[in-house]
This record gives C-alpha cells, structure tokens and sequence, in this order.
C-alpha cells in the first residue's frame, strides 16, 4: 500500500473533511478531501492498494475468500486513516466485481461490521458519467467533445460528451482483471501473442452493441484513465526516451500513440510474469493484469480507429469529489453537468409525466415526512426526504406502460433503470416508495430485494400515498397540512383552496392504511380556505 503516512489533525467546525473510496475490481482507493465554508477544496491524502477484489470472480460470479480478506484489510486501513485526519463521514462506493457478485450483500454486510464503511454500488453508467465529471474539472474551460476511456478491472466506461452534455456512455463488461482471467496464460505468465489476439477479440465483441450509437457523435480527441492507461504510457515513454523520440505532452495528458501501445502490448504479453514484475513503475499486482489491460486499450482504440489517446491522471476519485461539491456547495460547481433532478426529470418525461400533479404530489409527501418529524413518526434523514422528492415526481411513470398496475409497472421501470447520479441502492429505495405510493404494504415484489421497510421507509411511503391521496383530483386544491399531537392523539389539518369533496372522500381509506401500516389511529380535518 502507497501514501500511508498520515497526521493527527484537529477539524475546525467551518470544514468538512469527507473520504472518498472507490471499491474497484483491481485496485481500491481513499482520497480525503477538506471543503471550506464556501465549498473550495484541498485533497488532503491520496491512498492505493491493489486488492484484486475480482480475482476469479468474473468466471465463478463469485467474490472469492482471499480477495474479500485483502480488501477487508485494506478497507480496515482506510477507516484508520480516515479516523486520523477526522473525516464527517466516508462515502464509498463499489463497481464492477460487486455489480455482477452472487455474494455481494454477504461481502457488503461483513465490510460494514468489520470496518463500518457502507459500500454503496453503483451501475457502470453511473461509474462512466462520475469519470467524465473527474475529468472535465480538472480541464481548462473548453467547448471540445471527447471519447473518455476507463479500463477498470471488471469493465470498461465509454462516454462522448462535451463540458455541457453528454451524447452517449456505456459500460462494457470487459476489463483487465475480467480479460485477464478469460485466456490461458503459460505457466511462467507469458501469453502467446495468439492468445492476446483472442483476448482483443472478446473485447471487439463485448463493444459492438455500442459502437453503432457512438459512431453517430464526433469528438475532438479521445482521453484514456486508470491504472492501466497510466501504467501502460508511463512503460511507453521510458521506450520512447530509449529510441530519442520522447512522447508528446498537451492540456489534457500525455499522447500515447498505437504504435507504441502495440509495441508495448506485443514486449508485456512475450515477458515471464517475474520478469513484468520487475519493469520500473509497475507494481507486481498490476503486473499481473496489465497484458489485459494492454489487450482491452489496442482492441478500443483499433475497434475507434484511434491514432492515439491523451492518458490524464484524473479519475472516478476525482469525479466523487466535485459531485459532492456540486451538490453540497453548488455555487463552487463549474456548471454544465446534468444534476440527479434533471436526470429524474428526463426519464420521467420518457413514460408519463403530469408536471403540475407530480409537484404537487412532491411538496405534499415532503411536507408530510418532515411534519411526522415532529410529533415523532419517523427521524431525521435527509437523503431519505431527497429520495422521496424523486419518487413523488416518478410516481407515475407505469402509465406509460398501462393504468392498472401502474404501480408496479413503475417499480419495475424505476428499479431497472440506470439513473445518472444514484447509487444501486437509491434507485432501489426510490423503485420501492413507487410501487407502495398506491397501496402501502409489507409485502414487495421480487425485484425491489428482500430487506425489511425501516420505520423512515414506512413513513416515506406513507407519506407518498396520502399525497397522492391528496391530489385526488389533480387540481392542487391542498395548499397546506400539519401535524398535531395532543395527548398522543394524532390529527393531521389539511388546508384547501377551495372545496375538495373528491379529496376528502379518501379520508377513511388514509386511516385505515395509516393504521395497518404505521401502527396508529389518526384524524383528519379539512379546512376549506374559501
């Protein structure tokens, strides 16, 4: 492990300091980062460990007993570390090995009691729109498209987009790990150039579902991160000084022509893993996997008719960081970049979206959660109130497939859908107060998983219901609802515009769930303002 010296620090109460990890197939990442009262930020400390978390897992879809013991360890450093420079909180988040992983809540569960870092996974779409938020902030300003190029060791993150949209992304199920693990190497390590061949293939065939959209949009310039652009540049340029034609650098990183990529892939793949082990600047996990990544990074850049790619040193770490920033200090966001209510917006509009209903639904199920604060239904969660805003605005979306049902319908839209700028589960949370927001229950379907409501939860989607219940007529005639206790009687006031008879005939069928569902009596009153 890199960068571990650490110092004791005191936090004055006008920064945060937040860790970031990211739980990748290869190697596992923590970047500490102090954001100012006014959002700027310094990165503290930058740490790796190559804990190869996909090691075999890409052929028995399973996380295997040494990996989930090494990233275990590392993780355990990290909360350390974390602990030492006195981060708030550490977000983390996991890709590739633990999307596809049939064990991958056991692991996620161990990791929580072991270290007390929640994992949250996030979709390879959302892993390829986190790289372009990396990479685009740490360039100047500038009105050029790129391709962006992230081999991880589980999959691969292809984007086109310029500082303002983004034109298509996609995950490929291809990395160096999952490459690596797919060929039979020789016994020594070396991999006959046949075999690389065969390597290069599966990647040209994992890429061709997506090449016909990408084709559709131009870029200027293609930008390749990660360890094994890096790692496969920096082998590159100590030949290129050899041979006197040192590479070329510009803004966005170092050129790295094909040719020296095929050069370098035809020395890695005909080398003893011992002797890949021994090249300056390549570590010997890295070693490891790196014919893979060589193989993955010529097939992408012949599949694109690439001369070259710009490596930069700007990651997904990157990308955690100034997403954060944008969300919690979005007056030091550069702009441009797609927020998750935008995204929400988007799929909306794609099914079936009544814009003055589903705000109104929106303000009523948040003013209810925060109300029921108050008088003691639920606690104090905020993501959870995010959350419910989203759902409220996607409650409707199955319409679009059908009426009846429509509830379950857009469960299933919300749950399989890969919404830009949420983890796995936020979209699950969101796709569970959808499919409840028409008739609370226990019970779930298969597709929303196994874990039990929490009383928020409940709450939320109480909540969710009475809105809609509220808006009955969708004409908006609620302006206003509170909550009151008194002598631990329950009353909810609804203040009307006008006469709401359709509203108020839902009374009964609010208290009875509300009663089945969250445990007590309520009363209802109706205020009519005119």
């Amino acid at each position: 492990m890199v960068g571990m010296d650490v110092i004791k620090a005191d936090v004055t109460p006008s920064v945060r300091r937040i860790g970031f990890i990211d739980l990748g197939s290869n190697s596992c990442r923590l970047c500490v980062v102090e954001y100012d009262e006014k959002g700027q930020m310094s990165v503290l400390s930058r740490v790796k460990s190559m804990v190869r978390l996909g090691e075999g897992a890409f052929v028995s879809k399973t996380l295997q007993s040494a990996a989930i013991n090494r990233t275990i360890q590392c993780l355990q450093e990290f909360a350390e570390i974390g602990r030492s420079f006195g981060v708030e909180k550490i977000v983390a988040i996991g890709t590739a090995a633990l999307r596809m992983a049939v064990n991958r809540q056991a692991f996620l569960d161990t990791v929580k009691e072991q270290t007390g870092i929640s994992i949250e996974v996030i979709s390879g779409e959302e892993e390829a729109r986190l790289i372009r938020v990396g990479i685009f902030n740490t360039l100047p300003k500038t009105k050029k498209s790129y391709l962006f190029i992230d081999i991880g060791g589980g999959s691969t993150e292809l984007s086109i987009s310029d500082a303002k949209k983004i034109d298509c992304l996609e995950s490929i199920n291809v990395g160096c790990v999952m490459v690596s693990d797919a060929v039979k190497k020789c016994k020594d390590g070396r991999v006959p150039w046949s075999r690389f061949e065969q390597m290069m293939t599966l990647v040209e065939t994992k890429v061709q579902h997506a090449l016909e959209m990408f084709q559709k949009f131009d870029f200027s310039n293609a930008i390749a991160s990660s360890g094994t652009a890096l790692a496969i540049y920096r082998l590159a340029a100590l030949e290129a000084e050899k041979q006197k034609k040192p590479l070329d650098r510009v803004i966005e990183g170092g050129v790295l022509p094909i040719k020296f990529v095929e050069v370098m892939a035809k020395k890695l793949a005909s080398m003893p893993l011992s002797d890949r082990q021994k090249l300056s600047g390549l570590s010997e996990a890295r070693a490891e996997v790196i014919v893979g990544g060589a193989a993955v990074l010529l097939a992408l850049m012949r599949t694109f008719k690439l001369k070259y790619v710009l490596v930069t040193e700007s990651n997904l770490q990157d990308g955690q960081r100034f997403d954060f920033q944008a969300r919690h200090y979005p007056q030091q966001s550069h702009g441009g970049d797609l927020t998750r209510k935008q995204h929400v917006k988007l799929f909306a509009k794609r099914y079936h979206y009544e814009n003055a209903h589903c705000r109104q639904v929106e303000r009523l199920a948040k003013q209810l959660y925060k109300g029921a604060l108050e008088v003691g239904l639920a606690s104090e969660d905020e993501r959870l109130v995010e959350l419910l805003g989203y759902a409220a605005r996607l409650h409707d979306v199955g319409i679009g497939i059908a009426y009846d049902d429509h509830y379950r319908h857009g469960a299933y839209l919300v749950r399989h859908s890969h919404l830009l700028g949420f983890t796995d589960v936020e979209i699950e949370t969101m796709a569970r107060l959808v499919y409840l927001h028409s008739r609370p229950s226990e019970s779930l379907v298969d597709f929303l998983g196994s874990k039990r409501l929490s009383s928020n939860e409940k709450m939320a989607a109480m909540s969710l219901f009475m809105a809609e219940m509220l808006d009955k007529t969708h004409r908006s005639v609620v302006e206003n609802v509170r909550w009151t206790k008194d002598n631990k009687r329950l009353k909810l006031e609804v203040r009307t515009s006008m006469k709401a008879e359709i509203e108020k005939a839902g009374t009964e069928k609010i208290q009875k769930h509300f009663k089945r569902f969250i445990g007590q009596s309520i009363r209802i009153e109706f205020v009519d303002e005119k």
